[in-house]
This record gives structure tokens, sequence and C-alpha cells, in this order.
């Protein structure tokens, strides 16, 4: 039996985009295809902590340089991840918050597949789908937070068209697009084509970006949508501040949402930062 690394599982709400507010279980996958060292970094190569000297992830404080979840994917901090089969990671998540549609309020808890990139990881979502399906756990809401540059494989459209296409589930592609501000570089980080892939598979999803407010930024955010576009991925845009802490997004997102609005997209605080203060689980 395979086992597949991840970084956590923890329920909380989501904090960013549409389902803001919702119900979720996250399973944050290990790996990733960027480093994003550029996000509220004047300094690419500045450490929060030195990942030796921690031992358990909930020990970990806040990264608020770089990627926030450097957790998730860099090497200093494999140790703190763990590795588990496909039917392990499901009876983890119904023996530690139940089943997804809960008995008390029948409303339904989404499930959320995160990272690092989750796309990176295709085989084992595969399989931890298919797991669910078998134990008639399969949530009903999925999201797929992702940065849309990873191809869709084979065995993964086959289990989605499967298994979320009645009318009754739905797939949800959130989509963070990395604009110059995170360090990669437009060619590495602007896939229309490998979106407009994912949409033909399900048209729900979002186009969320990270921006700082620079005029630099603005255009990156209208050329972007444009090229998504004109490849056929129409989703709603979603608007967010650059950093890690709430602290950092204070400085900026007034302004960010005022001109969000001002060019027709949706803004979207990170509500989790304000309530739980984006540590590790939360």
């Amino acid at each position: 039996m395979t086992d597949f690394r991840y970084s956590e599982i923890f329920k909380s709400i989501q904090g960013e985009g549409f389902y803001t507010g919702t119900s979720s279980v996250f399973l944050r996958l290990w790996g990733c295809n960027f480093e994003c060292r550029g996000f509220s970094n004047d300094q690419p190569d500045r450490h929060d902590t030195d990942p030796v000297t921690i031992s358990d992830l909930n020990d970990l404080p806040v990264i608020s340089h770089g990627c926030d979840s450097r957790y998730s994917w860099a090497a200093e901090y494999r140790h703190l991840s763990k590795l588990a089969s496909a039917d392990e990671i499901c009876t983890e998540i119904g023996d530690r918050f139940g089943p997804f549609c809960h008995q008390n309020s029948g409303q339904w808890c989404h499930l959320v597949i995160t990272g690092g990139e989750p796309m990176l990881s295709q085989t084992a979502m595969t399989s931890i789908l298919d797991s669910f399906a078998a134990e008639h756990n399969l949530p009903r809401y999925l999201t797929i937070e992702t940065n849309g540059t990873q191809g869709l494989r084979p065995a993964f459209r086959d289990i989605i068209t499967q298994l979320y296409q009645s009318p009754d589930t739905e797939l949800y592609w959130s989509v963070s697009p990395k604009l110059s501000i995170s360090g990669e570089t437009w060619d590495q980080a602007i896939k229309p084509d490998v979106v407009a892939a994912y949409a033909e598979i399900s048209q729900t999803g979002q186009l969320k970006y990270v921006v700082d407010n620079s005029e630099q930024c603005w255009h990156e955010v209208e050329t972007a949508t444009r090229e998504y576009r004109a490849a056929g991925v129409n989703w709603d845009v979603w608007i967010m501040p650059v950093g890690a802490t709430a602290d950092q997004q204070h400085k900026h997102q007034e302004d960010i949402c005022q001109q969000a609005l001002k060019r027709g997209y949706h803004f979207s605080a990170r509500v989790h930062n304000w309530i739980f203060g984006n540590k590790p689980g939360t």
C-alpha cells in the first residue's frame, strides 16, 4: 500500500474567497514547484525561524516573510511532515471530525485540499477520493487550492469525472496565480491553458491574486485575467492584500479594497488570520 506525504490535517473555516466562513477540513499535502520568496520579503534569504529547533508543527511560529506555508514543502521542514496511506488519511479525518454532513446541523463541511501545491500529488488525491467513496463518506463539496500550473493527469481527471459530475456534488477550483511580487517568473506562473483544462471538468472556481497595490501589480492582474478569459476561464476574480499576518495586511488593505472595487473585482481578507493568527492548524 502506497504512503503519501502530507503536512497537516485540521478543521477550520475557509478564510479566503467565495467560501469564506464555510466549515472546512483541510488536508495540506506536501511539496510545491514554487518558493514565493518575494512575499512581504525585502531580503529573499530571510527566515523567521531555525527549523532545526522545531520538533512539532504546533510549535512553529507564523512564517511572516516569503511563503507562509513554507513548512509544507521546504526540505528543512520535512521532518515535520507525515506519511500515511489513503485509507489511513481518510480514517483519521473521519475519526477526528466525523462525517462531512454534520449530524447536528445537517450542513456539509467542505474538504479543502491545499499545499504547497496539491496538483503535484494527483496520485494521492485520486487514492484519497477513492477511499472516501469506498467508505461512503465522500465530501459533497471539494475545493482544490492550486497555483494553476500543473496539468491534469488522466487518472485524476477520471475520478473527478466519476465522483463530481452530479448536481449534488461540486469540485471548486481555487486558483491563485503568482504575480511578480511572489518572486516567481511570469512564464512559469501564468498558465491559462492549464487552468482552462481544469475548467473543462468543473466550471466552478475562482481566480485569487495577492497584490501590494503597486501599479505593476494591478497591471499584472489585468494582463493575467485577460489571458485566462481568452483561454475560456470566466471565473470571478478575488483580490487579497499581501501579508502573512493581520498586521502586514492591515497596512494596505483599505486602499487595495477600494482599488479592487474600482476595477470591478471582489475583495477578500484572509479571515483566518484575523481570528487565529495564521498559525499552523488554522
